[in-house]
């Protein structure tokens, strides 16, 4: 608390607050002063702030402890909104959320294959502007956005998509901000889903040391220890991708030889199973699923080998990370359990048995594309954490 100026510990308490309502759904001022370990006055008085502008509102009478009767507290999701964006190598997803993280308009997918950057990010923009521009009763607050890495999330830049021809060096935080009325908050896509996956998700309160694996198009990691995502001195910590699996391997983009997804990313699985099977394009990572799941031999053999990698990977995050949860999502997830029998499997030759004891490895609870969902938390994080400018410095006595 020393050097902390009293407008930095209101801000605190107010994020804290919000915070705790994203996750629970539901309380009461004395089970949140509690769980903060705030005074019932100070959480009142903050309740009360937070009333006055629409964020939170009373949800009428619900048992509390020893059977009392408290007043239940919650997010208000009458007129407040956000907007998430998911950027990937295929398209843009983009969607209305209220603040507790709810998709409440179906979502805008563009295709944006093979159109370049300043396109595809001028095309974004105007749908964005758009869905602002024609709101009646809905006040939007930001916008949270999900992207491919490299990403510098201290510079706003993505260093390399591979696969994805002319997006190099772009400085997509800056170029989203010039053309959008509204905050703009971006994160690499597998540190937006391990945020929604792990703090959404009510069970998972218990785990300390979480990573989520975003296997797809490309591959990434998220991590998160003691409720902070690990980012490392530049912001881009977790591009397993970029991990060398096959020493003298196959080229890829980054300028390294033998990185891990080219091997064992969704658009390598597809592509070798396409070739194996003499299909003609187009054959997307839906059909390869589809084979899989039919017991393809050809299909499952390539799945085999995906895995064997995937595995091997595996490894190396528990001895690095030491996990309590491992989450296995993106694309990759949608051969369902399968995947979680082939890890398994994988890890049995670990002669380390109790690094095992206690690990958990999940498919995603929010579907595939949890950094879609991510990217609303995003925005949502920042709105809770800015009450002050975006209100107008409005009550302040909290």
């Amino acid at each position: 608390m020393n050097g902390l100026n009293q407008e930095t510990v209101q801000a605190r308490n107010r994020d804290m607050v919000l915070c705790l309502l994203q996750q629970t759904q539901i309380s009461t001022r004395s089970k949140i002063a509690k769980q903060i370990g705030l005074k019932q006055a100070t959480i009142a008085n903050i309740i009360g702030d937070l009333i006055d502008i629409g964020l939170v509102k009373e949800t009428g009478l619900i048992s509390g402890e020893k059977g009392r009767r408290s007043v239940g507290i919650s997010l208000s999701n009458e007129k407040y909104r956000i907007i998430g964006l998911r950027l990937t190598r295929k398209g843009i997803s983009i969607g209305v959320f209220s603040l507790d993280c709810k998709e409440t308009r179906k979502q805008i997918y563009d295709s944006i294959e093979n159109y370049d950057p300043k396109t595809v990010i001028k095309r974004a923009c105007a749908l964005i502007e758009e869905i602002i521009k024609n709101a009646k009763d809905e006040i939007f607050l930001a916008v949270g956005v999900s992207v491919p890495g490299p990403y510098y999330s201290e510079d706003g830049e993505i260093a390399l998509i591979t696969s994805f021809p002319g997006w190099v060096s772009i400085n997509i935080r800056d170029m989203l901000r010039e053309q959008i009325s509204i905050p703009v908050i971006i994160e690499h896509d597998a540190n937006a889903a391990i945020l929604a996956e792990s703090f959404l998700v009510e069970r998972r309160k218990k785990y300390n040391t979480i990573v989520y694996i975003s296997a797809g198009q490309g591959i990434g990691a998220g991590i998160i220890n003691g409720g902070q995502i690990y980012r490392g001195a530049q912001g881009i910590a977790g591009e397993i991708g970029h991990v060398c699996v096959q020493m003298n391997g196959l080229q890829c983009e980054c300028g390294a030889k033998g990185c891990l997804q080219m091997y064992a990313s969704t658009q390598a699985l597809t592509e070798n199973i396409r070739k194996r099977l003499g299909y003609e394009k187009p054959f997307s990572f839906n059909n390869a699923v589809n084979l899989i799941k039919e017991g393809n031999e050809i299909a499952k053999e390539e799945f085999q080998k995906c895995m064997d990698y995937l595995g091997v990977e595996m490894i190396n995050i528990i001895y690095t990370y030491n996990p309590n949860l491992i989450i296995f999502g993106d694309e990759f997830s949608k051969i369902g359990t399968l995947i979680l029998d082939e890890l398994n499997a994988r890890l049995k030759i670990m002669r380390v048995e109790r690094l095992l004891d206690g690990l958990c490895i999940e498919l995603p609870e929010l579907g595939f594309d949890s950094a879609y969902v991510g990217a609303a938390m995003v925005a949502t994080r920042y709105v809770f954490s800015h009450v002050n400018e975006l209100f107008n410095g409005k009550n302040s006595k909290c």
